[in-house]
């Protein structure tokens, strides 16, 4: 064998090798947000804590009301069940950590579309107007 076929064989066998590493944390940066900011009640797993924190993992808004979650997430909600209990809003969150934390409830709970950082602006500027 001569020197280019045993090092595109080299390239070839790391590639397989470091693939699925490279796929294994599609959406760590959305993960992270979701640990720090909604997992104390959601749960890490997205089951929340029946009726005093929501499941999340068959929510409308990864669904039917896409277009509502951004607000949701930055001004957070008042509780219906129990009126002391609210979701807390994140108004610190950036567009791009917004679109990672929704890109990542999509993918983990919901239909696994991506959230577009233009929409997730233009949402973002709609709701701190309100």
């Amino acid at each position: 064998m001569n020197m280019s076929k045993i090092y595109a064989l080299g390239i070839l066998v790391m590639s397989v090798l470091l693939l699925p590493y490279c796929q294994q944390e599609q959406f760590t940066q959305g993960k992270r947000i979701y640990d720090v900011n909604c997992s104390n009640c959601h749960m890490a797993n997205g089951k929340g804590l029946g009726a005093i924190y929501p499941d999340i993992t068959n929510s409308a808004y990864l669904n039917s009301l896409k277009s509502e979650l951004p607000c949701l997430i930055i001004n957070g909600k008042q509780g219906q069940i129990m009126e002391n209990v609210n979701m807390p809003g994140n108004k610190n969150l950036t567009a791009v950590g917004l679109n990672n934390l929704i890109n990542y409830l999509n993918h983990t709970w919901g239909d696994g579309s991506m959230a577009n950082l233009n929409n997730i602006k233009l949402q973002m500027e709609n709701c701190l107007e309100d």
